[in-house]
């Protein structure tokens, strides 16, 4: 019996004259199928440090509006008012004497420091001496 061997298919041509060219293209299909997935995962790690600077905005929002629906609650409050009214703007009740400490930086001991009696003066007394320090 004679061996029948059957060579292998020639193949002409491109293929022919370049035996790597097969690896290359896979290479190629490979590196492109990666550079699609890139754009999209870049795309997801954008907007989720987006969404989480707008939940960390979103949180300082929220504390600074509870901060003020008790502000404004606390303002229904007479004793609250003047409470306020006495810290912030100075007010005292007609009859009172208001005082100013000075220097309470200083190093003397709390004793030591004195505090003066603020001249009180009527509505229309003030209004002519800030117009009287207005004019030159």
């Amino acid at each position: 019996m004679a061996q029948r061997t059957t060579a292998a298919p020639r193949v002409n041509g491109f293929l022919a004259r370049r035996p790597g060219w097969w690896r290359l293209m896979i290479v190629g299909v490979i590196i492109l199928i990666a550079t699609l997935y890139v754009t999209p995962v870049r795309a997801f790690v954008e907007k989720s440090r987006l969404i989480q600077s707008e939940k960390t905005k979103t949180e300082s929002l929220r504390s600074q509006r509870d901060k003020l629906q008790f502000e404004k609650d606390s303002l229904q409050n007479n004793s609250y008012v003047e409470q306020v009214a006495r810290r912030d703007l100075g007010m005292v009740k007609p009859g009172e004497q208001p005082y100013v400490v000075k220097d309470l930086n200083t190093e003397e001991s709390p004793a030591a420091i004195e505090a003066q009696p603020v001249e009180e003066l009527s509505v229309t007394d003030r209004i002519m001496e800030t117009l009287g320090s207005l004019i030159p």
